[in-house]
């Protein structure tokens, strides 16, 4: 029997790879397409869109993963039927058990490495991305370095050691110069809020620099005329999808903390904390599209099938993480509540084949 679960698994693992490289062309294709609105912005050109549009597919992947794996599963398990192997591997003695456990081990090679692609690979790269395109398209006004972000803006530099939601900035440093390259004065604010479009700093001190001495004065409320605007500061904003857990977890915290909303981000975080389960879900439903389907409905229909309930597993996943965000639920129970849906009917559904 253990020679029949590795010939399952070996079929699933294959066609489920095939409509990854499938979906990665297309991906490629409409990614591009997207960005040439944004080509000719600054410096950022057609090259730069390639290489965005690439370090944006690990994270593409990973996030429709549980629809890919889906549609490789039905594949996989709808050519064994379509060639009668199933009918001969029941005959035989194989239960839908076997069949499944066939299935569950296939589905656990393809955690591990959605796991590497989405944890690993994947916010690291679409970090390097959006830094990447931020830089171009600002005409490298702003870069994004290891210690934080440097801005220049007329005879100003500016420092910020973090960004958090576009209009909080932490540890800002400020250098101010003349026409000659003089420094003028410097100023550190601990914290700086874009409010009603002006820049607001708290607990600033300012040191101003002339020829033989300098002086420093500390308030505790200022405000500046610079036109930092928002935009300008993506370069280093990290999105959700950015983060690897821990620093989700991390940043989420942080905004709690400042008073900022945070809703976002616990749901990426409990979004990919249950990734694995809804891949398992995915994969075991295409079981029950194989023996509950009709025999006369061939693999296309049947890949048709599982691509309409994939979407509406996305769909569904996808309007319960902006109703949490809206109503303000639990974000945790926005990304299990699909999982256990899916999983059920899928239960239920292999219920009833197993009478048969």
């Amino acid at each position: 029997m253990k020679i029949i679960q590795r010939y399952i698994a070996q079929g699933v693992l294959v066609s489920t790879l095939l409509v990854f490289l499938v979906v990665l062309a297309l991906s490629l294709i409409v990614g591009l397409l997207k960005e040439l609105h944004d080509i000719g912005v600054g410096e950022y050109g057609f090259w730069h869109a390639v290489y965005y549009v690439i370090l944006q597919l690990p994270h593409t992947l990973y996030q429709f993963s549980p629809l890919l794996v889906l549609s490789g599963g039905v594949l996989g398990l709808g050519l064994l039927s379509s060639s009668h192997e199933l009918i001969a591997m029941r005959v035989a003695g194989a239960s839908i058990n076997k069949i499944m456990a066939g299935v569950v081990s296939a589905a656990l090679v393809m955690i591990f490495f959605m796991m590497l692609l989405g944890e690993l690979l994947g916010p690291s790269a679409d970090y390097l991305a959006e830094k990447n395109k931020s830089s171009a398209m600002s005409n490298g006004q702003a870069m994004a370095t290891q210690s934080g972000i440097w801005v220049h803006e007329g005879a100003n530099f500016l420092h910020i050691d973090r960004v958090l939601g576009h209009r909080h900035l932490e540890g800002v440093t400020r250098y101010e110069f003349d026409d000659q390259h003089h420094l003028l004065a410097s100023y550190y604010a601990q914290t700086m809020d874009l409010v009603n479009g002006q820049w607001q700093l708290y607990d600033l001190v300012k040191t101003t620099f002339k020829k033989n001495q300098t002086q420093s004065v500390q308030y505790a409320l200022g405000t500046w005329d610079l036109t930092l605007s928002p935009a300008l500061l993506n370069v280093g904003v990290l999105e959700p999808e950015a983060m690897s857990l821990m620093k989700l977890n991390k940043y989420s915290r942080s905004l709690e903390k400042n008073h900022l909303p945070a809703s976002s981000f616990q749901l990426e975080f409990w979004q990919r904390t249950f990734q694995p389960f809804a891949i398992l879900t995915m994969l075991l439903l295409a079981v029950p599209f194989v023996f509950a389907a009709p025999r006369s409905m061939n693999v296309g229909r049947r890949m048709l099938l599982a691509i309409i309930v994939g979407f509406i597993f996305y769909v569904v996943a996808a309007l319960l993480g902006q109703l949490s965000i809206v109503f303000q639920f639990p974000p945790v129970i926005a990304a299990l509540l699909p999982i256990l849906l899916f999983g059920g009917a899928g239960y239920f559904v292999m219920v009833r084949v197993r009478r048969f």
